[in-house]
């Protein structure tokens, strides 16, 4: 099947600012080039990524365009250019979901009788869906069953590059107490006519009352409302990944999508010594 033309890795577009989500204690910066592309390094260690099918440019400048490894992270090309060494895995796999009105029809028989539920018993009953501020989100992401068991790591990526213009982060309310009882941000690029979501989260009452389903049929409905194209998925269990990827993935897989592996990565040391 052809992967539509707007589809690409989220750190190619330019709504996605990449090189925010670089750990804060080292040296940081852009490279020119076809690729989207990052250095940052980590004295004496320098490390360089490239996304794209180009050949990446090894010469190109940058304060940081010393002794390094490149890890060239393709899309769709295959071949092994001279020079480079190759992994066994994909880099990632990801996936999307081409919007249509009737999106719900390509879900799995789960995700509608979840979502139907959620319709009858609790949306606007016991519990909405809203719009929250980024001080709700942080907050309820930390009292969270997701923060419990994999930590803070994604929470300060979406923190290094929140803006309330790119981002819109969304939750579900119990209406009784007012907590915040699952979570997610979404991302919009209009460039690519494409969508995401990240930092998911909830809470154990967020199982009893099927709102993680709710809130993808949320962000469902309003790209749709925006004119985005596609739906897009992240992050995928492959061989090479851990194993607790499973379930996040086995959920993911409910709501009618394409997987894509990526090719291998290749890489190769550039520059001489690296330390």
């Amino acid at each position: 099947m052809e992967i539509p033309r707007n589809f690409a890795p989220y750190e190619m577009w330019p709504e996605y600012d990449w090189l925010a989500t670089l750990p804060p204690i080292c040296q940081r910066e852009w490279v020119k080039g076809e690729n989207s592309a990052v250095r940052w390094s980590f004295w004496p260690i320098t490390f360089e990524v490239q996304i794209g099918d180009t050949e990446p440019d090894l010469k190109a400048p940058g304060r940081l365009a010393r002794p390094r490894i490149v890890r060239w992270n393709r899309v769709h090309r295959t071949d092994v250019p001279e020079g480079w060494h190759t992994t066994q895995f994909p880099w990632r796999v990801d996936a999307y979901h081409t919007l249509t009105p009737d999106y719900r029809s390509t879900w799995n028989k789960s995700s509608r009788r979840d979502l139907q539920l959620w319709l009858k018993r609790h949306h606007n009953i016991t519990h909405t869906i809203e719009k929250l501020s980024i001080e709700e989100f942080r907050t309820a992401y930390k009292q969270s069953l997701t923060y419990k068991k994999i930590g803070g790591q994604q929470l300060a990526c979406l923190m290094a590059k929140y803006t309330p213009e790119t981002f819109e982060l969304v939750g579900g309310r119990n209406k009784a107490t007012g907590q915040i009882i699952a979570g997610t941000a979404l991302l919009y690029s209009p460039t690519r006519s494409i969508s995401m979501r990240e930092t998911p989260f909830i809470l154990p009452e967020a199982r009893e009352c099927f709102a993680m389903t709710a809130l993808v049929d949320y962000w469902f409905a309003h790209s749709l409302a925006r004119g985005t194209e596609l739906q897009y998925f992240s992050y995928f269990a492959h061989a090479g990944t851990p194993k607790n990827w499973e379930g996040f993935s086995a959920f993911k897989r409910q709501f009618g999508i394409i997987e894509v592996a990526y090719p291998p990565t290749l890489w190769r040391a550039v520059g001489g010594k690296l330390w």
